[in-house]
């Protein structure tokens, strides 16, 4: 449904406050346009749009739109990554491809980036997704999606496991882009207790700071894009859950399965 715009009777009524304080801002009503000559309504008016300009400024961050036929721009924004502020300014004329629904993010190493393929599942910054036709899109084909970044109160942690070779995969933990601890186990059961029955664990990506129980559980200081990888080989059917701490916060692979 269409949000339902103000009445004029119900914005003169939110600017009647102004009078009590200015503890609510309201948006001239279509009767009074700005040309009216009245310094007084004038004035008003400018109170109010500097106000509702300052309180609204934060949520443009970010903010995707449309400065060409195939092309957009992205608002400033700032966010901390880590205790790392990481701040980029304003881009321009970023390249969409045509007939397609364009993916537009920050990467978690701070590289803004465009594709047809879809938002990564690792750690990134979503901001929006353009569909263009016949080399051009209208200002409603731009769909904003920050707020999925924006409700995202803690990091992003991403746990992928590569294919079975030769009895072994590959799982790698996606962190922040710089180097952290992350401690990893291997469970029988979603958040379960580390057990090394019948695993056979190699650190191939990161430092391993510590063997907590072998083939089980470790610590392990990541490479500096916040990379860590394990080889897990198990012979034979079996399924394992892979946890991954990082600041307290413990993540899960989700069941990974090895054939018979």
């Amino acid at each position: 449904m269409a949000e339902i715009v103000l009445t004029d009777a119900e914005v003169l009524a939110i600017q009647a406050t102004q009078d009590a304080g200015e503890d609510a801002a309201g948006a001239g009503p279509s009767e009074y346009p700005y040309s009216l000559p009245n310094e007084a309504y004038a004035s008003k008016m400018t109170r109010q749009e500097y106000k509702m300009l300052t309180m609204a400024a934060v949520s443009g961050a970010g903010q995707v739109f449309k400065d060409g036929d195939l092309t957009c721009g992205v608002r400033a924004i700032a966010w901390y990554d880590g205790d790392t502020l990481v701040e980029k300014s304003e881009a321009t004329a970023q390249a969409l491809t045509n007939n397609q629904t364009n993916y537009i993010y920050y990467t978690a190493a701070g590289t803004l980036t465009i594709n047809i393929t879809g938002f990564p599942s690792g750690p990134h910054l979503p901001l929006a997704t353009i569909v263009t036709a016949a080399g051009t899109y209208a200002y409603d084909d731009i769909t904003d999606c920050r707020q999925a970044a924006f409700l995202n109160v803690h990091p992003f942690v991403g746990i992928t496991a590569g294919a079975e070779a030769a009895n072994k995969r590959t799982i790698t933990i996606q962190g922040a882009a710089h180097r952290q601890l992350v401690r990893v186990w291997i469970a029988p059961g979603n958040y379960g207790a580390p057990d090394a029955t019948d695993n056979t664990v190699a650190v191939e990506t990161g430092t391993t700071y510590e063997i907590e129980t072998a083939h089980a559980a470790y610590k392990v200081i990541s490479d500096a894009s916040g990379t860590v990888a394990i080889g897990l080989t198990i012979s034979g059917a079996a399924t394992r859950y892979i946890m991954a701490e990082i600041d307290g916060r413990v993540y899960s692979s989700g069941q990974l399965d090895w054939a018979a």
